[in-house]
């Protein structure tokens, strides 16, 4: 696949394969269900209680003329519009129909958020764009198809990414016409949906614009995207258990009340720390260029976590093993670049950038603690903000020792443990 889409970027007219540029189109697709997910779920959380359902009721509505703060549903579409323009600028092996028509996609996007829904009724403008958006985002691939000079295994997972898209789409306007229960849920898999398909393109653009000789090797390719995993698949978990008890406040709801015995559907949760736990054990395991001691602690914090999601807090009172393996956790996530600050053979850069995210660690999981110490009206907000904070490194290791591995390939001494 890798070569065959190689070919393909070299005889694509217009084609940039230099790896700089093709690495900030991968990077920016990559942050884009990111962008979303997380404006999605801080417009949801200052919605006042009860004023919102995020299973019946779309995303337009947050940011509709009736939301409260609705500038930030607006500013995350505009963010989302302006992201996918420079991802169809960047895609330079992609055949210009298909970038046009993804350019398409995001300038409606651009529209939806400048022509938001009034607080009674509907925008002719607002739906129309969205309607566009929508269409172009899901029908871009086609280009890939129908374009001779890509390979075959390409054109037939464009298809299938295509037909994919078309069925949630089908989901979305079922849910519309009918008045279904679900409609916001089937507009949220829609736009996550149509996330999935520019990063996989600008995957394997950057694929075929890194010489061979300078890819790392399986395995860091492999903690690569078991890191990038983990914060992903928290913020969907969070947002699907927010979704299925809306009663709570997440300003001011821990995580562990979403997955306690008194949670309505907390095996959402449960499962979602269960599975970010495993990955940090994985990823600690794949981290080689990490000292032992840090990546003990990672693992360590990781294990904790799948206990402490075993164990949850009861429907009154409180679980001390829950709290205690629960404090183990945090203390792992926390304290494992300690390990990057006290080696020798860490570069300069990477031990005073470690230090760097334990201060701000420090400062995040202070402020959870004087939030729920003082029962204060922020608790939720500063656990998930610190959670969040400590997602953010294993992913910044994982990718630093990936490309130390790419840069020492055959070299003599690659794999020792310095970085």
């Amino acid at each position: 696949m890798v070569t065959t889409v190689g070919r393909v970027a070299r005889r694509a007219p217009g084609t940039d394969t230099r790896p700089g540029p093709v690495v900030v189109v991968l990077a920016l697709a990559l942050l884009a269900p990111v962008v979303l997910v997380v404006g999605v779920l801080l417009a949801q959380a200052v919605q006042h209680a009860g004023g919102y359902d995020p299973v019946r009721q779309t995303v337009s509505t947050l940011a509709g003329r009736g939301a409260d703060e609705r500038w930030v549903m607006t500013t995350t579409l505009f963010l989302l519009g302006l992201i996918y323009l420079a991802v169809a600028a960047g895609l330079r092996s992609v055949p210009r129909a298909g970038r046009a028509v993804l350019a398409l996609g995001a300038v409606a996007l651009v529209v939806v958020a400048a022509a938001p829904q009034p607080a009674r009724g509907s925008s002719a403008v607002h739906m129309a764009a969205m309607a566009v958006s929508c269409a172009a985002c899901g029908l871009w691939p086609l280009a890939l198809v129908a374009d001779p000079r890509s390979p075959g295994p390409l054109r037939r997972r464009s298809l299938a990414a295509v037909l994919a898209v078309a069925l949630l789409v089908a989901w979305l306007c079922a849910q519309a016409w009918t008045d279904g229960t679900w409609l916001g849920v089937a507009e949220r898999v829609v736009m996550l949906g149509e996330t999935v398909w520019p990063i996989h393109v600008a995957y394997l653009a950057w694929r075929a614009a890194v010489a061979p000789s300078r890819r790392p090797a399986r395995p860091e390719r492999v903690t690569v995207a078991l890191s990038c995993l983990g914060l992903p698949v928290f913020l969907a978990g969070l947002l699907a258990a927010q979704a299925a008890q809306p009663s709570l406040d997440p300003l001011s709801f821990s995580l562990s009340a979403l997955a306690s015995l008194a949670a309505t559907d907390r095996w959402i949760l449960t499962t979602t720390l269960i599975v970010v736990g495993a990955l940090n054990v994985l990823v600690a395991l794949g981290l080689r260029r990490v000292p032992a001691a840090g990546r003990v602690l990672l693992g360590s914090g990781g294990a904790f976590l799948v206990v402490t999601a075993l164990f949850p807090q009861p429907v009154h009172g409180v679980d001390p093993v829950h709290m205690v393996v629960g404090g183990l956790a945090w203390f792992g996530f926390g304290s494992w670049p300690l390990a990057l600050v006290a080696s020798r053979t860490t570069t300069p850069r990477v031990r005073a950038a470690s230090a760097a995210v334990v201060g701000l660690v420090a400062v995040l999981v202070g402020w959870f603690v004087w939030e729920m110490v003082t029962s204060g009206s922020w608790y939720g907000v500063s656990q998930r903000a610190a959670f969040v904070a400590m997602c953010v490194w294993p992913v910044v290791m994982a990718v630093h020792g990936a490309r130390r591995s790419g840069a020492t390939h055959d070299s003599p001494g690659a794999d020792r443990p310095v970085v």
